[in-house]
């Protein structure tokens, strides 16, 4: 896993947003402004070909965190891959004091839902046509210190 990109992993990356995403995917431009701002957290994870395979990026403000994009090359979901993004940003997050995770997930995207779920993710709300006029996006949320609340 890498947490310092170059340039060509930025490129990589817009790649695979492109083909996850279709016309829902974050311009070059755009992924390299959130690539480069220092209070985003971005983990990318490359195969034995130096392809990028997966990557998330996530907002920190003070003590809360939102799950901005997260992805896994197609052919190549359901090895753990994701799994293991979001474990190792959630453990990262937690050492820098981030104490709520959010992020929103298409209703109709169970196979992310079920992932999120089973990191202890509670959906707390709902956005109406968010993906579209007849896709709303649940709002989840974890925490990462006892006692807090989503």
């Amino acid at each position: 896993m890498k947490t310092f990109l170059k340039k060509e992993d930025i490129l990589k990356i817009a790649e695979l947003e492109a083909s996850l995403f279709k016309e829902r995917a974050w311009t070059l431009e755009l992924l390299e402004s959130e690539l480069e701002n220092p209070q985003n957290l971005v983990i990318a994870v490359e195969d034995d070909f130096s392809e990028i395979i997966g990557y998330i990026i996530t907002k920190v403000i003070l003590d809360e965190a939102e799950v901005l994009r997260f992805g896994v090359k197609k052919e190549r979901q359901g090895q753990g891959i994701g799994r293991g993004l979001l474990r190792v940003t959630l453990d990262m997050l937690k050492r820098k004091g981030v104490k709520k995770v959010f992020l929103e997930v298409s209703a109709d995207n169970i196979k992310a839902q079920r992932l999120y779920e089973s990191f202890d993710f509670k959906k707390v709300g709902e956005r109406r046509g968010y993906y579209s006029p007849d896709k709303p996006a649940f709002i989840m949320c974890k925490t990462l210190e006892e006692g807090e609340l989503c």
